[in-house]
């Protein structure tokens, strides 16, 4: 195993988390009071729990490029603080749109997670210097959060495009 790039490819992980968690955090403030933040409530703690997780890993390799990790998380903390700028429907109002679009990039930034567990199952999954992080209950974990983002997408889809309200589920 090349442990230089499994601390890179991990360094990488670890800032897209970041920025996941910052969206996660976004979207659950502008829907808090409906089902989809209650979701997102969790699902801020369940990630969080897996970041914990590969930042354990990420330590256990030793050699720490604390730099250059603050460097990729700042800028994912960055890149998502100024997709608050992106014009949707409405420029002073959470819209339907921005529901949408947030939904699909927590979507997006699951399915790194998948990946990321995957490919440690696959890299360090039979290394018993690892045998205490439970991989396999992280990968379920993320797929079946990105089947419960599917079905909030499914609503905000409807919601976005053909003016149905959802509001029990996704807010207003």
């Amino acid at each position: 195993m090349n442990e230089e790039r499994l601390r890179i490819y991990l360094d990488d992980h670890l800032a897209l988390i970041v920025g996941e968690m910052e969206l996660i955090g976004r979207c659950q403030r502008s829907n808090q009071r409906y089902e989809l933040g209650q979701f997102l409530g969790r699902l801020m703690g369940e990630v969080n729990t897996q970041k914990t997780l590969v930042e354990d890993i990420r330590s256990s390799l030793g050699r720490d490029h604390g730099v250059s990790r603050s460097l990729k998380q700042g800028a994912m903390w960055f890149a998502e603080k100024l997709g608050r700028f992106k014009p949707n429907d409405s420029l002073l109002e959470y819209s339907d749109l921005s529901r949408l679009v947030e939904l699909e990039g927590l979507m997006a930034a699951n399915l790194e997670r998948i990946a990321l567990w995957m490919s440690l199952d696959s890299v360090i999954g039979d290394n018993e210097r690892f045998e205490t992080i439970a991989i396999p209950s992280m990968l379920k974990q993320s797929q079946e959060q990105l089947e419960e983002l599917k079905v909030f997408h499914r609503s905000a889809v409807q919601r976005a495009f053909s003016g149905q309200s959802s509001e029990s589920r996704l807010g207003g």
